[in-house]
C-alpha cells in the first residue's frame, strides 16, 4: 500500500525554489535604491533571480560545479548589465575583461565620493552586480545546501542593511515587509525538510491535527512579520540620524576628487552651490592638476607644497604685462578635502585662520583643514592674456621635471597616429594643441553626452576617437592629453570648475555642482601653463583671449546669441548648461522646439537598444539550453551504464533508475520510499503501457536487488529492452508535445 500522503520531495524543491527567488527579489529591490532610476533596480532584480535560478538549477550538484556554473553565469550578467557594448552577442569578451578590471581598479574612489542614491555609473553598477550575485548565491548554499537558514540570511541582510544606511529615507516598511516574508519562507523550507520526516505535515483532509497544525502555523508567521513591520515605528528614536554615519557626505559637503568625481557632481539631481567669486571677469575655477597618467586615471603628484604666508609671492613665471586683480572667494559649502579652489595662476592668497601650502610644480593650494561655508578669502591672480601669435613664437627647452609631463603607459599606437593626422602641417607646440581642440570642438564630428561607458583607460581613448566619438569631459580631456604627449607636448589634465552664473551682485558668479570640469593645460616657458578647452560648447575666457581663427560661424556657435545646439542634439546643450557657457541661461532646443533651461533638461532615455540586445541574447542562451539539455542527460544516461556495463546486477539496477527518471518527465516519477511493486501498479494504472515490458522490468529488478543469485549478461539486456521500450509506449500515449517538456522538467 502506498505511503501516507505529505509533501513530496518535487514539493520540497518547488518550494525551495519559491524561497530563493523571493529573498534574491526582495534582497535586489532594496538594495537597488542606491542608484538612481527604477530601470537599474529592474537590471539588479533580474541578475539576482538568474543567480537563485542557477543556485538552484545546481543546489543537487556538487559545490564546485555549482560555483563554476554560477561564476560564468556573473559573468554573462556582468557583460550584459555593465559593460553590454563589450561583449559578443551578450557573451562576454576580453574587451568585457579589461573593462571590469578598469573599473574595479575604481570602485573604492567612486564608492567614497558618491552620494547616494547614484548614477549607475560602471565602477558602482560592477560592485553591485557582484556583490548582489555573490550574497544570492551564498544565502543559497548555507540555508539550503548547508541547511543553516539563519546564517544564510546575513549576506541578503547585509546589502539591504547598507542601502539603509547610506539612504536618508523614513519609513521603509514596504522593503522590510518583503524582506521579512522572503526570509520566514527560507527558514520554513528548511524546518518542512527537517519535519517532514516525522511524518505528513499536511494531508488532503479538511480538518484534523494536520490541518490545524497549518492554520496554526500561518497565524504565527503572519502574526510575527505584523509586529516585525509595525514595533519599530514606537522605539524610541525611530527616524532619528544614526549615532555614527556611515553613508555619504551631506548635500552641502563637496567632495570633488581628481578626476574620477567629475561626472557624479555632473549628475546631481539638485546641485549645489560650492563657492561664490566676485571678479572683474568671469574665469574657471581650478581646485587641482593631474600630471601622472597610470594608463587608466589621471593622478596628482605626492608633494607637499611649501608653506606661504599672508602676501607672499607665489612662485610662477612672470608673465609679460602681467597685471594683478583681486578676487574674493566666498564658500557657500563644505568641502570634503584640503584643496582650494583658486584662479590660475595666482600671484598671491591669504585665507584667514588657515595654513596655506602651494605646490609649485602643479599649481595646488592646499590648506591645513578643508575649507568650510561661510569661510571667505582672497586670491590676486594674473590675467595677463596672451595671443596666438605670443604663444607661437615661445621657444622650447628640455622637458619639464624629467620629462614628467610627456610619460605615458603603453598606449595604442593608433592614438599616436590619430594625433599625427589632425596636427599634419603644423609647427608650434601651440598650433599643434589648437588643431586638436578644434577637432575635438568640431560639432559634426564630436559629441557631447554624460551617457557613455566609456572610463579614462587608453584602451576607451582609442574607441572614443574611432567609434563612440561621444562623451564628456572626462573623454575629451583625457584624450587631448594623451595624444598631445604621444606627439611631444608636454600637458596636464586639470580638474576644477568652470564659468559660474552671475548672480545680482555685480562681478560676482554662483558656481555650482554641476559646473564641475575638467580641461587641459599646455606648458609655454614664458607663460607657464595655459588651458585648452577640447569639450564641444564650452567657452574658457582665456582660451577665447589666444584669438584663434573662428572654428564656428552663425547663431549656432556658442556665444553668438542664439541656441547652443542644432535641433535634436538636446544633450549637447544639458552639457554646456552645465559645464560653464558664458550665457547663464541658454536655451535648450529639442526636436520639438524648447524644452527646458540649462541644468534642468534631461534627455529622454533611449534604453531600446539595450533591451533588444538583452532580448536577443536571452532567445540565444534559451535556445541553446533547449538543444543542449536533452543530449547532455542522455549522453549521462549512456555514461552510467557503461561505468555499470561489467556487473549485470548493477547495470539492472541503474537501467530500471533510469527508466522512473524519464518517466518523471511526465508526471510518472517514484516517490521516495515507494516500493517496486507500488509504482509499477501506479505506471499501470494509467493505461500507458499494455505489453508486459514494465512487469519484466519490475521483476528483474526485483531479483537484481533482493535474490542472492547474481544475474546473468542476458538478463541485464533484457531488462535494457523492456525499458526502451516501455518509455517508448509511454511516449506515445502521452503524445509529442507532454514528452517534449518532459524532457526539461526536472527529475
Amino acid at each position: 500500500m502506498a505511503h501516507a500522503a505529505g509533501t513530496t520531495a518535487r514539493t520540497h524543491r518547488l518550494i525551495g525554489l519559491f524561497a530563493a527567488l523571493l529573498l534574491a527579489a526582495a534582497t535586489a529591490l532594496a538594495f537597488g535604491r542606491v542608484f538612481l532610476g527604477t530601470s537599474t533596480t529592474m537590471k539588479l532584480l533580474g541578475a539576482a533571480i538568474a543567480a537563485a535560478g542557477l543556485a538552484v538549477a545546481f543546489e543537487r550538484r556538487s559545490l564546485l560545479l555549482s560555483t563554476v556554473a554560477s561564476g560564468i553565469g556573473l559573468a554573462v550578467a556582468v557583460g550584459l548589465i555593465v559593460f553590454p557594448g563589450s561583449t559578443w552577442y551578450g557573451l562576454p569578451t576580453g574587451d568585457t575583461l579589461r573593462a571590469a578590471l578598469d573599473a574595479a581598479a575604481l570602485v573604492g574612489e567612486q564608492a567614497r565620493i558618491q552620494a547616494a542614491p547614484a548614477e549607475p555609473i560602471g565602477p558602482l553598477l560592477l560592485a553591485a552586480v557582484v556583490s548582489l550575485w555573490a550574497a544570492v548565491f551564498s544565502a543559497h548554499a548555507l540555508a539550503f545546501r548547508a541547511g543553516s537558514p539563519l546564517l544564510g540570511l546575513i549576506p541578503p541582510v547585509a546589502l539591504v542593511a547598507f542601502a539603509d544606511t547610506v539612504l536618508e529615507e523614513f519609513v521603509k516598511p514596504l522593503y522590510g515587509a518583503l524582506f521579512l516574508a522572503a526570509a520566514l519562507l527560507v527558514v520554513f523550507a528548511d524546518g518542512l525538510a527537517r519535519v517532514q520526516g516525522w511524518g505528513p505535515v499536511w494531508s488532503s483532509a479538511r480538518k484534523g491535527v494536520a490541518g490545524s497544525a497549518g492554520r496554526g502555523a500561518r497565524r504565527l508567521a503572519l502574526t510575527a512579520l505584523g509586529v516585525a513591520v509595525l514595533s519599530p515605528i514606537v522605539v524610541p528614536g525611530f527616524g532619528s540620524k544614526a549615532l555614527v554615519d556611515f553613508g555619504t557626505p551631506a548635500e552641502d559637503r563637496v567632495a570633488i576628487d581628481p578626476f574620477v568625481s567629475v561626472e557624479a557632481y555632473l549628475k546631481l539631481s539638485t546641485p549645489v552651490e560650492v563657492l561664490r567669486v566676485t571678479a572683474s571677469r568671469p574665469t574657471y575655477i581650478r581646485l587641482i592638476a593631474s600630471p601622472d597618467f597610470d594608463g587608466v586615471i589621471w593622478r596628482p603628484g605626492a608633494e607637499q607644497g611649501a608653506i606661504l604666508e599672508a602676501g607672499d609671492p607665489v612662485p610662477g613665471p612672470d608673465r609679460p604685462g602681467s597685471s594683478m586683480d583681486p578676487v574674493i572667494i566666498d564658500m557657500t559649502a563644505d568641502l570634503a578635502q584640503r584643496w582650494v579652489p583658486t584662479p590660475y595662476p595666482m600671484t598671491s592668497i591669504n585665507v584667514p585662520g588657515r595654513t596655506v601650502r602651494f605646490v609649485a610644480a602643479t599649481g595646488t593650494t592646499f590648506v591645513d583643514a578643508p575649507l568650510q561655508r561661510g569661510d571667505s578669502y582672497t586670491v590676486r591672480a594674473s590675467l595677463a592674456q596672451p595671443t596666438a601669435e605670443d604663444l607661437r613664437a615661445e621657444s622650447f627647452s628640455a622637458p619639464l621635471e624629467n620629462g614628467r609631463y610627456l610619460a605615458l603607459p603603453d598606449y595604442p599606437e593608433e592614438i599616436r597616429e590619430i594625433a599625427l593626422r589632425w596636427t599634419a602641417g603644423t609647427q608650434t607646440d601651440f598650433d599643434k594643441a589648437l588643431a586638436i581642440q578644434d577637432h575635438f570642438q568640431d560639432g559634426s564630428e564630436f559629441r557631447y553626452t554624460m551617457d557613455t561607458q566609456l572610463r579614462g583607460g587608453t584602451s576607451s581613448i582609442l574607441e572614443f576617437l574611432t567609434t563612440s566619438k561621444a562623451g564628456f569631459c572626462q573623454q575629451f580631456s583625457s584624450a587631448m592629453a594623451v595624444m598631445l604627449r604621444s606627439i611631444g607636448v608636454e600637458s596636464r589634465v586639470v580638474v576644477g570648475f568652470a564659468t559660474g552664473t552671475p548672480t545680482r551682485t555685480p562681478n560676482q558668479y554662483s558656481i555650482m555642482t554641476n559646473r564641475a570640469h575638467s580641461w587641459v593645460e599646455v606648458y609655454f616657458p614664458n607663460w607657464g601653463w595655459m588651458p585648452f578647452e577640447p569639450t564641444p560648447a564650452r567657452v574658457n575666457p582665456t582660451v577665447v583671449g589666444y584669438d584663434p581663427p573662428a572654428a564656428c560661424t552663425g547663431s549656432t556657435c556658442p556665444g553668438k546669441g542664439g541656441p547652443i545646439t542644432e535641433p535634436g542634439e538636446a544633450e549637447v546643450g544639458r552639457g554646456a548648461g552645465q559645464q560653464g557657457l558664458l550665457d547663464p541661461r541658454p536655451q535648450v532646443i529639442g526636436p520639438r522646439g524648447p524644452v527646458g533651461e540649462s541644468g534642468t533638461f534631461e534627455p529622454p532615455a533611449d534604453d531600446r537598444g539595450i533591451t533588444q540586445t538583452v532580448l536577443l541574447v536571452g532567445a540565444v542562451l534559451a535556445g541553446i539550453i533547449l538543444l543542449l539539455v536533452p543530449p547532455t542527460r542522455a549522453f549521462r544516461r549512456r555514461m552510467r551504464l557503461r561505468r555499470v556495463a561489467a556487473e549485470p546486477r548493477r547495470l539492472i539496477l541503474v537501467t530500471y533508475e533510469q527508466f522512473s527518471e524519464r518517466a518523471a518527465g511526465v508526471g510518472l516519477g517514484r516517490d521516495p520510499g515507494e516500493t517496486l511493486e507500488e509504482y509499477r501498479r501506479k505506471v499501470m494504472e494509467t493505461g500507458y503501457l499494455s505489453n508486459g515490458h514494465l512487469d519484466r522490468l519490475t521483476r528483474l529488478a526485483t531479483a537484481a536487488a533482493y535474490s542472492p543469485h547474481e544475474p546473468d549478461r542476458e538478463q541485464a539486456d533484457g531488462a535494457g529492452d523492456a525499458a526502451e521500450t516501455a518509455i517508448r509506449e509511454i511516449k506515445r500515449a502521452v503524445g509529442p508535445t507532454r514528452w517534449f517538456v518532459g524532457l526539461y522538467r526536472r527529475r
